[in-house]
């Protein structure tokens, strides 16, 4: 009988009404999604990395600040001066699904080539779905997790220098060592800061590289969905949805705090 009725739905009711009225019945949050993804055919809209084809299927596979741009918007300055500087190699530390890896790729081309990290087996297998999907899959090289011996052996392979994207839960304490790592002190790093896991970080990091590069600490800033919907065009409200951006801890939501270093020495890339 439900069978006979979906026939008999689909045939008295025009596919554009249809869509119509699933899109209605979902929450604000997932029809803002939907919108969007239908405008932009689930690429990013806007920032850096703004035409990634998104590795999901439908809205619901995507995190709005992703899909809209805002995503990270506070480092986007840093990270544009940064990639127009022609660093000749790129890092990703912890990859997870492969924004960064597949976006610093998609922004370099040529012969760069992007080394993503990534200790969880089903993100490994999401950042290379991301990077075949976008056409860079030739030139990101996925590897297993981070560590000071794993790291260092990239000198190896001819990295000497490169732009490094961090956000590894406080493993950054470990992990970025220019002392363990010499490669690191003459790189560039966009670092996102977790002191509350990993207590004192900022201040440690600060004390690793303030001899050698220029620090900044960047702090989240509220969104400003006004300026943001008339970025990707859509309205105040979904902009107001699709920026929301929370990174939930121990059942609390933190701001996002990151660090930027640029090495301080002329002629670093």
């Amino acid at each position: 009988m439900l069978a006979a009725l979906r026939r008999v739905y689909h045939a008295l009711v025009p596919l554009g009404l249809r869509r119509a009225l699933r899109v209605s019945r979902f929450s604000p949050d997932r029809r803002a999604r939907a919108n969007l993804w239908t405008k932009t055919g689930g690429r990013v809209a806007a920032g850096p990395f703004a035409g990634l084809r998104l590795a999901g299927n439908a809205p619901d596979d995507c995190y709005g600040p992703i899909l809209i741009g805002s995503y990270e918007c506070e480092v986007h300055e840093w990270l544009e001066r940064e990639l127009r500087t022609g660093w000749p190699a790129m890092v990703n530390i912890k990859s997870n699904a492969g924004f960064y890896s597949t976006g610093l790729a998609l922004r370099t081309g040529g012969e760069v080539r992007v080394h993503a990290f990534e200790a969880d087996a089903a993100m490994r297998a999401e950042t290379a779905r991301s990077a075949t999907i976008n056409g860079v899959h030739d030139r990101v090289q996925i590897h297993g997790p981070a560590d000071i011996p794993t790291l260092s052996a990239l000198e190896s392979t001819g990295v000497t220098r490169a732009l490094v994207v961090c956000d590894c839960e406080g493993m950054e304490r470990e992990l970025l060592d220019p002392s363990a790592v010499s490669w690191l002190g003459r790189s560039a790093l966009c670092v996102e800061l977790h002191d509350f896991a990993a207590p004192g970080v900022t201040d440690l990091l600060r004390t690793r590289f303030g001899a050698t590069h220029r620090i900044q600490v960047l702090e989240q800033r509220p969104r400003d969905p006004v300026a943001w919907a008339a970025r990707v065009g859509v309205s105040v409200e979904d902009a107001q949805r699709l920026t929301e951006e929370l990174r939930p801890w121990a059942g609390a939501n933190l701001p996002g705090r990151w660090l930027v270093a640029t090495p301080a020495t002329a002629g670093r890339a």
